[in-house]
């Protein structure tokens, strides 16, 4: 029984990883190209980093979006399914 916890966990946590890459890597690569730029010109604005940094996470959702949608609810219909075996006592 802990070791089919255990699988479900780190199903779990690496279901959670993939579905968050794409947008915390489109979030890291506007932010140092952003860097480079507020580095070359001189331009230190607060919003002019975080304001493309959620113009590429937002366009990374909405992209994939449904892929991760698609695998999220996979992945919770065979959680539902395997409520059964696992709550049975031996």
């Amino acid at each position: 029984m802990l070791t089919r916890a255990t699988e479900i966990t780190q199903q779990a946590l690496l279901l959670v990883l993939s579905l968050s890459m794409p947008a915390l890597i489109a979030a890291a690569a506007v932010g140092i190209i952003m860097g480079l730029f507020s580095a070359t010109t001189q331009i230190n604005d607060g919003a002019l980093s975080h304001t493309p940094k959620l113009a590429a996470v937002a366009l990374t959702l909405a992209l994939l979006g449904g892929a991760g949608a698609t695998t999220l609810v996979r992945y919770t219909k065979g959680l539902w399914t395997a409520i059964p075996q696992l709550v049975r006592t031996r």
